[in-house]
């Protein structure tokens, strides 16, 4: 299954540069290893932008925000559903990236 998540500029950067290999997600999906994670960068409207070449950057609109365009693929490898570890109905996605 292929899950299409939004994903903040700061949180999208750390994933495409590879030092972030992980996802906090709430569980409202029936996310399972081996599944795939399309995450696409999205800014909310109460996001502050640094400047009007990045604003531009995001045109495609939503009803609560803006995308960029920009989307990277990842296989879930890991899920830590553990009450101990997570908040409530919160999981830790561990995460492979796919070249395509």
């Amino acid at each position: 299954m292929i899950h299409s998540v939004k994903c903040c500029p700061d949180y999208f950067a750390a994933l495409a540069s590879g030092i972030k290999s992980f996802e906090v997600r709430k569980k409202d999906r029936p996310y399972q290893i081996g599944d795939f994670l399309a995450v696409n960068e999205f800014v909310p409207f109460e996001y502050e932008f640094g400047s009007d070449e990045m604003y531009e950057r995001f045109s495609r609109t939503s009803d609560d925000g803006r995308y960029s365009g920009d989307c990277l693929l990842f296989k879930v490898t890991y899920i830590l559903d553990n009450a101990k570890y997570c908040k409530p109905d919160t999981v830790i996605l561990g995460l492979a990236r796919c070249e395509i």
